[in-house]
């Protein structure tokens, strides 16, 4: 009989959006997905065919570098509101022991059933994968967004490696409670809590393993141990991770975790502070400062990825802090450590997902301190063009990675112009950075090569392969899915040529601005 479980905050979200008129596949991610029983579903063969979705699906996460992920089996994923609900029978020791058995190597999840506004759903939990795994067929997948993309060549054979290497947060450390900062630990009390009154859940009384002994404490209240395990922080024998470490350990006087410094308009420092607390608390202090100098126009969201981006992705075997520098007009992060193995400079946008530091990035997702399955780099590049600023400039040195938001200049006839694309074609056409690249360049204005009519300006496939830091395949597929939905058009000239499609330029006149391309 499955023991009652609190639902993860990102499923028990993305559930009552669901109940309350959202579709399930639009809510998907590189963290979690949604299956329907096809018990519910006119086809033949419903065990094998449970079997192989339910196998590939969770191969292809564990294949993934987001973290743990889930699972929601019984929703109807492309069915709106409470029709959606329409559940499932089957038992989650089963579903587990299928997992288990038809992947190589085996992988191990977590299944429980629950009960969620009348209808019985089951949620598979699939760790943070250690090995690359298949299903059925041998094939390697892994997550990339809200998909299972193949993975072969190079990034399977960087990710093999990878996997080979473990993550350094993961590792177990000695951690006595003396070593913990409490007012940190109240804080992530308090942070999960608040969550679960919100949404009305109880807390989790999963066992909770304790080193030395088997004793089983309910709920994370006044256990250190409690909330490492609700947090993923404690290894199979019940040790601290690293993760738990940097998020909890007391403050080191002698090596600071971040430095925040602003300078005045003539570049003379006003102001140093040196924050020395565990990253709970350190995070949330750097974010105050930043926020407290911010008279800019630069978006909050691009500066507090930039942020995170530092904090969650640096090397911290290294004992440097991350070092903020602000002015009025710009945002410079340098984060201690290069790239992370098998991260490339020029793939920044639409390279695989290389989180450095996996464990810590799951904790901290979990405590709700950042999105699940944001991409730093993306989330920041879409801000920054959404507001009609340049995108991020990224320096990569083998030390350190620094990223620098400027306050220009706002192109206010491009954020009108994709106001205008959005409401006529629906936010989530231009929801990522490889799109808003290319209608920056064909909407935007050129200092070089002289100003030209919106509706003359054309992109060739090489020139939208880099603006997009992708291949030349992955940005035909995306520039031929733009021209299905109406977004663009291919010119005659050449194949692998595009230009703003006569519906999308009517939008744009429309909005009362004019505007030039390169």
């Amino acid at each position: 009989m499955s023991r009652k479980r609190a639902l993860p905050n990102i499923v028990a979200d993305a559930l009552e959006r669901i109940w309350e008129g959202a579709t399930a596949d639009d809510l998907e991610s590189a963290v979690l997905d949604f299956k329907e029983d096809p018990a519910h579903t006119p086809t033949a063969h419903v065990t094998a065919k449970t079997a192989d979705m339910l196998v590939r699906t969770a191969a292809c996460f564990a294949n993934g570098s987001a973290g743990r992920a889930f699972i929601v089996f019984g929703i109807a994923d492309r069915t709106p509101g409470p029709a959606a609900f329409n559940g499932t029978g089957r038992d989650p020791a089963d579903i587990a022991h299928t997992i288990f058995a038809n992947t190589r190597p085996h992988l191990a999840v977590d299944a429980w059933s629950t009960q969620v506004h009348g209808a019985r759903l089951v949620i598979i939990r699939v760790a943070a994968g250690m090995a690359v795994y298949t299903g059925f067929d041998g094939v390697v997948k892994h997550r990339v967004g809200d998909s299972c993309l193949p993975l072969d060549g190079a990034e399977l054979a960087e990710m093999t490696r990878a996997r080979r290497n473990p993550d350094p947060t993961a590792q177990p450390v000695a951690l006595p409670a003396s070593a913990l900062d409490r007012n940190a630990l109240a804080v992530a009390r308090g942070l999960l809590a608040e969550h679960r009154d919100r949404t009305g859940q109880t807390p989790d009384q999963s066992p909770v393993r304790v080193p030395g002994n088997s004793t089983v404490r309910a709920g994370f209240s006044d256990d250190p141990a409690a909330l490492f395990d609700a947090l993923d922080l404690l290894t199979d024998d019940g040790s601290p991770t690293v993760a738990a470490k940097i998020l909890f350990g007391m403050a080191d006087p002698e090596h600071p975790v971040a430095r925040h410094i602003f300078r005045d308009a003539g570049g003379e420092i006003v102001a140093e502070t040196e924050l020395h607390d565990p990253l709970v608390l350190a995070a949330r202090s750097l974010h105050r400062l930043v926020r407290s100098h911010s008279d800019a126009g630069i978006p909050p969201t691009a500066q507090t990825e930039a942020l995170n981006n530092a904090l969650l992705h640096r090397d911290w075997s290294r004992p440097d802090p991350v070092v903020v520098y602000q002015s009025a007009d710009m945002l410079r992060v340098s984060s201690p450590g290069g790239l992370p193995p098998g991260a490339s400079a020029e793939r920044l946008l639409s390279g695989p997902s290389q989180p450095r530091n996996p464990a810590l990035v799951n904790a901290v997702q979990q405590l709700g301190m950042v999105e699940w399955s944001s991409r730093g780099f993306d989330r920041m590049w879409v801000s920054m063009l959404s507001a009609g600023f340049e995108p991020p400039t990224v320096d990569v040195r083998a030390d350190s990675v620094d990223v620098v938001l400027f306050d220009g200049v706002a192109d206010l006839g491009f954020v009108a112009a994709l106001s205008a694309v959005r409401a006529e074609f629906g936010r989530g056409i231009t929801r990522d950075a490889a799109t808003l690249v290319v209608l920056r360049y064909l909407l935007g204005s050129s200092g070089g090569a002289g100003p030209r009519s919106a509706g003359a300006a054309v992109i060739t496939l090489e020139r939208v392969a880099a603006l997009q830091q992708a291949t030349e395949a992955d940005a035909r597929t995306l520039m031929t899915w733009l021209s299905q939905r109406g977004l663009l058009h291919r010119t005659s000239r050449r194949r692998d040529e595009w230009r703003l499609s006569d519906r999308t330029l009517a939008v744009v006149s429309g909005s009362g601005r004019s505007f030039s391309a390169e």
